[in-house]
């Protein structure tokens, strides 16, 4: 298992264990004039997910470049497998 895989878990299971402990205490958010009051742990999680979200968003221009990059490498090597298959052939009699 890839450890950013284990990593991301660990805080995921750490961020809700935390949460539930402190889901009974009323918390109330002010943000450009918007107003929230609610949970804790309905906040924390909130965050967590939204932070999730953009990191998500934000690495998938390097994941679609790392993709292209891999299938115009596999492209190339085919060719040259291909090449190098052609003359490597014994010639016809």
């Amino acid at each position: 298992m890839p450890v950013s895989l284990l990593a991301a878990l660990f805080i995921v299971v750490i961020s809700v264990a935390f949460s539930l402990q402190n889901a009974q205490h009323p918390i109330s958010i002010q943000f450009l004039g918007w107003m929230y009051e609610g949970s804790l742990v309905v906040v924390l999680l909130s965050t967590l997910c939204i932070g999730m979200l953009i990191h998500f968003l934000a690495t998938m221009p390097a994941r679609f470049q790392k993709s292209r990059h891999i299938t115009q490498l596999e492209k190339r090597v085919s060719e040259l497998e291909r090449s190098l298959g052609e003359k490597t052939k014994p010639p016809a009699h």
